[in-house]
Parts: structure tokens; sequence; C-alpha cells
């Protein structure tokens, strides 16, 4: 959805994007980037004790990701405006693909073009959804000829 101007979106525009298999790299990379070193996600014995059995990935390694998976095109998002409603619904294990998709739910007029609003869903390789978010962004308008 990022890849389009305003003016090329319409609400109930839907997309669903490439997606990505979580590792441990990934867990143990975001958890020394972050800080966040819980147990959960990164003592594989502390985790088999667990109602999961095994490490979960963070939650927002999970949303992060989605968002990297979405394709940005320079000169059409001017900025993020923010995540509302962010809900986890299912774990992320080790060797889980995740993929995002993106609905475009209201469009309000603002220059340089207007404020879009997603929903966006991040679902596992079985189709699970993992992940739930309201987007909000200014995008530009096309360009003028």
């Amino acid at each position: 959805m990022f890849d389009c101007y305003y003016d090329e979106l319409e609400i109930g525009d839907h997309r669903s994007f490439r997606g990505v298999t979580i590792t441990e790299a990934h867990i143990l990379g975001f958890a020394g980037v972050t800080g966040d070193h819980y147990v959960l996600h990164t003592d594989a014995e502390y985790a088999k004790r667990t109602p999961y059995g095994q490490r979960v990935a963070h939650g927002l390694l999970v949303l992060s990701c989605g968002a990297g998976l979405i394709p940005l095109e320079p000169g059409r998002v001017v900025a993020l405006m923010g995540l509302d409603e962010v809900r986890w619904s299912a774990p992320v294990f080790i060797g889980d693909t995740i993929h995002p998709e993106m609905e475009v739910i209201h469009k309000e007029d603002r220059e340089p073009g207007g404020i879009v609003t997603l929903h966006e869903t991040i679902k596992k390789q079985d189709g699970e959804a993992v992940c739930m978010a309201t987007v909000r962004a200014l995008v530009a308008r096309s360009p003028r000829p």
C-alpha cells in the first residue's frame, strides 16, 4: 500500500505481501537491539516448561517484521502517524513464516495528500492471524505532470 500515492488508493483495497520465516537469529538479534531478554523469548529450557513448550517470538518483533515486508517507495509515504488497537492473538515460534495483509479502511484529505488508515493483519503460514493493528500514514498525492 505504501508503494502507491494517496489518489491511487481506494477504500476496500486489499493486498497480501511476501513472508519471512522467523529464526532464532531474529529473536536473539531483536533481544540484543531492544534489551528485551525475557526468558520466554531467549531461554529454550525455560520455554519448554511453559504452556507454549518452546520459545515465542517477541510481539514487537512480529509487528516489526510485518512492517518491514511492506514495500515503501520514496515520495509516497510522508510520515507514519500511528498504530492503534495493536493486538496479538497467537504465538509465533521459530520456524513459523509470517506475512502481512493490509486493507484501506479510511481516507482523509490533507496536504500534501491525505491520511490513509489501514487495517493490518499478520498471518502465519497456516493462515492464522497472529497480530492485528490499525495503521495511519500521511501519504502524498501523485506528482502533477
